[in-house]
């Protein structure tokens, strides 16, 4: 069902089982260490590692974006579709310009929206009965923080 590799069937029941939120951090986790691994790339020379991790970094943030709902989300939503389409085109621009700076940018922004998530959501584990404006406040403050790094 999922082949023969035990790491690949172990991973594809992980992300089948988990919670939407926990599977939110994984892929944050994911383009963090794929955008790290680019920067890797473009300081060993090696053009076609850099452009592979660059460009799955790239499809995790476009995923993230095309899954926001922006009538349950409101300004939050609208706020991170603007983050997100920022990061694609500045990551556009790395690529362009073979800039590991920029990168290292879109890094520092994804840990800072990934750390309010994460304390929201283990947050909730911990204390079930967090309201949606307390978790819309954690998210509005990891934006201003977001908005003043840029």
């Amino acid at each position: 069902m999922y082949g023969k590799n035990p790491h690949d069937a172990y991973q594809a029941v992980q992300v089948t089982t988990t919670d939407r939120g926990r599977l939110l951090l994984m892929m944050y986790e994911g383009a963090i260490k794929f955008l790290k691994l680019s920067v890797v790339g473009l300081e060993e020379k090696d053009i076609p590692k850099f452009c592979r991790y660059l460009s799955k970094g790239q499809a995790i943030i476009a995923e993230l974006m095309n899954t926001l709902d922006f009538e349950k989300g409101g300004t939050i939503a609208r706020d991170l579709d603007r983050l997100y389409d920022f990061m694609l085109f500045y990551l556009s621009e790395a690529n362009l310009y073979r800039d590991p700076q920029r990168i290292t940018k879109v890094i520092g922004l994804i840990d800072t929206v990934y750390s309010a998530y994460r304390e929201i959501i283990e947050g909730k584990q911990g204390a079930e009965g967090m309201t949606a404006s307390v978790e819309a406040e954690k998210i509005g403050e990891a934006l201003r923080k977001v908005q003043v790094a840029l």
